[in-house]
């Protein structure tokens, strides 16, 4: 009965006993209230029964909660005993696996982290307050949070796999993660015990990396590479060797060493002990001998270089051998075919200038050996630049290569054609007679350029100037040979080009006197040596000044006054022309200015443009920059130029002229009457003036037809409604013709001279006067 009472009563709970309470009582008073009726009809008797019936009822139920209380302080008692035996232990439990550096993790099967050791407050940085307030897929990468329902549902049964964490700062690392399942306070819990293991993925990434890249280093090199063990059996061949040899790795693996790599000497035919052997015996570095081959498997024979190296462990203790080796058969063609590179032009298949250097010495001392003579040719294309820019590199590739092949066939056995680069060749005539058999070859090179050459379905015409050098008339080493024929070449060019030049002293102290005067016109705008004059452009009617046109001078400190004819074509040619032509420019517009401020009539100034500057991308920009800083207006300033430049590319000078004018600058035809002007083009331009060519004024009164040509572009200016300057005006009677047939303007030494800036400042005040 105590048994069945214990039992009982260890599963009431209050709502069991308030009902049990209420289900007696009204069974109580249900049946005691009939039961008195049946044996009393006695009110007295009935209200004595009645009163029993209640004290009766409160002793049971009294003694009936006695016994409950006394289970329930006794269970109450015991519970109190066990949550402090529980605590401690949780506490010796909790000291324990704050001890472990491992992180520990309690978790509900809801995903919900409950608890969690020191270890895991260190390693992930959130608070234990922060760890036991949020689920356990915050700990996890977002592509692994689909693996959490999976990992709840299994953990209980046991589990055990790598993964990676994140930290509170976002940082991630990987773990390894063993689970089980466990109960906690009663309730089904999930306990995973997590080992951060970056140092042992980092060590295994080292050894995997090392390891990787000894097996990618092993089948990529160039060499082929054979280890062995210490008893010399093959452990492994990697691709290169087995291309070599004819074995593959399987099927060598611990074959001897000398069964697969078979070395004889080429030149005997004898065999070669392998040089593993002495490499395993002798515990160094190994070298093959000379003159060895390799017979593969398939009896080729392929000559090789190796060296064999021993393979020691931590001991030092020789565990094995490499050998590594290469077939020099194609090494000697790769060497040849890179002296080939090495020694000619890689467009042309010509020697270049070192091989052509090498024939040159060589033929040099043989002339001094036989007392005889040799010529050497320097050739340059004409205009080749052009066709370069017009129809593009690729064809002006293919006609190089026509050329060369051209030259080629026109010369002797013996004689060397090379390319010095770009448009460049040099020709070598070794053993000549006389300067009349290189005369001769020059005659049919020249000729071979008369001849068209096919382009993309297009003829194009094109020339060569060729110089001449001759040992020993002209000089007695290279250097000095190639230096005075390309000097020949230049004064071929200088000849109108399309023919052939023999050096001569006189043309070599002309090179020199113009090599001077570059490296000086270099030097000269730094120096502030440039200045300029002015000369003035008068109306023919009034005879007032209306503008000027600025000319520069250089005053060089080593050359003195040098004449603009001089030194105009160098910076052409070297491009020193733009940085001058900027100076000019920038200078001409702030002296116009200046002179405006100082209360002098505003004049328009004219400034001569080059070829080099207006085909400049960035010219229109620079201009309209000068006049800002300046602070000119555009219609004071007039830009000159040629008239072959505005023939040049037409659509473009249209283009290029037609921004001037919307910026508000005044263009005029520099020297009209010289060139091919398209009456079309010309029409269509946006000039505001044409100035006659001087060469035309002078021909005025010399019966040579000067008068017509002066009257007819005076009146093509009129027809196009054009101002038109006549220049080099140095006569009244010029001036009086000009002024009949209503020129506009003149320019010339019958007003005056350029002059420098303070001098011009007094025509300014005699007009003022």
């Amino acid at each position: 009965m105590k048994y069945k009472l214990n039992w009982n009563i260890s599963r009431v709970t209050p709502l069991c006993i308030t009902i049990l309470y209420v289900l007696i009582s009204w069974i109580w008073i249900f049946f005691s209230d009939r039961f008195l009726a049946f044996i009393s009809k006695d009110h007295q008797m009935l209200l004595r029964w009645s009163t029993i019936k209640g004290g009766l009822f409160v002793l049971v139920t009294a003694i009936l909660l006695y016994f409950l209380i006394q289970s329930g302080y006794q269970s109450l008692k015991k519970s109190k005993k066990d949550i402090q035996n529980d605590r401690e232990m949780l506490e010796c439990y909790r000291l324990l696996a704050d001890e472990v550096l491992d992180i520990i993790i309690f978790i509900r099967p809801d995903g919900q982290i409950i608890d969690a050791n020191e270890a895991t407050v260190k390693r992930y940085g959130y608070t234990r307050e922060e760890l036991t307030n949020m689920p356990v897929h915050k700990l996890r990468l977002p592509e692994d949070h689909s693996a959490i329902p999976y990992f709840l549902q299994n953990a209980s049964k046991g589990m055990q796999f790598e993964l990676k964490h994140v930290c509170k700062d976002g940082s991630v690392f990987p773990v390894d993660i063993s689970a089980k399942g466990a109960t906690y306070n009663g309730k089904p819990v999930i306990v995973s015990l997590i080992r951060d293991i970056s140092k042992r993925k980092k060590a295994e990434a080292q050894v995997w990396i090392a390891k990787e890249r000894a097996q990618v280093t092993l089948e990529s090199i160039g060499d082929a590479v054979i280890t062995s063990d210490v008893q010399a059996n093959v452990d492994y061949i990697n691709p290169v060797a087995e291309t070599l040899t004819g074995w593959s790795n399987a099927e060598a693996i611990g074959f001897p060493l000398e069964k697969i790599f078979n070395i004889i000497n080429e030149e005997t035919g004898n065999a070669v002990e392998s040089p593993i052997i002495h490499c395993l015996s002798e515990g160094r570095v190994v070298n093959i001998a000379d003159h060895t081959a390799l017979i593969n498997k398939d009896g080729l024979m392929i000559s090789i270089e190796d060296s064999a190296a021993p393979i020691r462990d931590r001991d030092q203790t020789i565990i094995g051998a490499v050998l590594v080796f290469r077939d020099v058969s194609y090494k000697r063609n790769h060497m040849k075919e890179l002296a080939h590179q090495a020694q000619h032009d890689a467009l042309t298949g010509l020697p270049n200038r070192l091989l052509f250097n090498e024939h040159l010495k060589q033929a040099l001392a043989q002339g001094k050996r036989k007392q005889g003579k040799l010529a050497v040719m320097f050739l340059d294309l004409d205009r080749f630049k052009l066709i370069n820019d017009t129809m593009g590199h690729n064809l002006g590739d293919q006609l190089l290569k026509t050329v060369a092949e051209r030259i080629r066939q026109t010369l002797r056995e013996g004689d060397t054609v090379a390319r010095q680069g770009g448009d460049e060749f040099l020709v070598l005539l070794p053993e000549i007679s006389n300067e009349f058999e290189a005369a001769l070859v020059s005659e049919r090179i020249l000729g071979v350029f008369a001849k068209p050459f096919l382009l993309d379905g297009s003829e194009i015409y094109i020339s060569t100037s060729i110089g001449i050098s001759l040992y020993p008339d002209d000089g007695s080493d290279l250097e000095t040979l190639v230096k005075q024929a390309d000097t020949a070449m230049y004064y071929a060019k200088e000849k109108g080009r399309n023919n052939c030049q023999f050096f001569t002293e006189g043309l070599n102290l002309k090179a020199n006197q113009r090599l001077f005067t570059e490296n000086s016109l270099r030097k000269a705008l730094s120096r502030e040596e440039f200045v300029l004059h002015y000369q003035p452009q008068v109306d023919l009617v009034s005879g007032n000044i209306v503008g000027l046109e600025a000319l520069i001078r250089w005053n060089s400190v080593e050359l003195g006054l040098v004449s603009p004819a001089a030194f105009i074509p160098i910076a052409e040619e070297t491009g020193l022309i733009v940085l001058i032509g900027e100076w000019v420019l920038r200078t001409a517009c702030a002296q116009n200015k200046r002179w405006q401020k100082q209360g002098y009539l505003p004049l328009r100034m004219a400034v001569n443009i080059s070829a080099r500057q207006f085909r400049e991308p960035s010219f229109i920009k620079l201009v309209e920059e000068i006049l800002q800083e300046t602070e000119l207006d555009p219609k004071w300033l007039e830009l000159e130029i040629t008239e072959s430049i505005a023939m040049d590319k037409s659509e473009a000078s249209l283009q290029m002229l037609g921004a001037f004018k919307e910026l508000g600058v005044r263009i005029s035809i520099d020297d009209f009457g010289t060139g091919f002007s398209s009456l079309n083009y010309l029409r269509r331009m946006p000039i505001d003036t044409l100035k006659i060519d001087q060469s035309f004024i002078k021909d005025i009164s010399t019966g040579e037809h000067g008068e017509e040509v002066v009257t007819a572009i005076i009146q093509l200016a009129k027809n196009l409604k054009l101002k038109v300057i006549a220049e080099g005006v140095e006569t009244n009677g010029q001036r009086s013709f000009l002024k009949e047939k209503l020129c506009d303007e003149m320019q010339g030494y019958l007003f005056s001279k350029a002059v420098p800036c303070n001098e011009a400042e007094r025509w300014f005040r005699m007009t003022e006067n």
